[in-house]
């Protein structure tokens, strides 16, 4: 038998490395998304894990306009998707800091007339 005296780690460090660029590149599109918010900021954020397999994202961009997970919809067309809704999804809210408070108010009256209670508001920690 022979005995052996190093092992090569060149082929496992670049197997690593190659791990290492997939992660960091897919890690940065994974919460962002394509529709530009600029979210309001609060002293501090607190709640639970939002990253439930069932969830949607609703967006309110500073014009009033309504994105159900990056797609464009009026407000009739947002009320017939949430009728669709399970009772248990989670809904995130996202919306623009210059965004009227009327449409947050509508958006969560129809969520609460069907029933959803598990909804986030998303907002960035104020940096003192």
């Amino acid at each position: 038998m022979k005995k052996i005296d190093s092992l090569n780690v060149i082929p496992f460090i670049d197997i690593m490395l190659v791990l290492l660029v997939i992660v960091l590149t897919s890690a940065s599109f994974v919460v962002q998304s394509r529709i530009q918010v600029d979210v309001p900021q609060i002293e501090q954020t607190q709640g639970e894990n939002t990253h439930k397999k069932d969830s949607k994202q609703i967006t309110i961009n500073k014009e009033g306009q309504f994105f159900l997970d990056d797609r464009a919809l009026s407000l009739e067309e947002l009320k017939q998707s949430i009728d669709t809704f399970d009772k248990e999804t989670q809904v995130i809210i996202r919306g623009d800091r210059q965004s009227d408070l009327e449409f947050f108010l509508e958006l969560t009256t129809i969520l609460r007339d069907n029933g959803i209670n598990d909804v986030y508001v998303i907002a960035e920690s104020h940096q003192k």
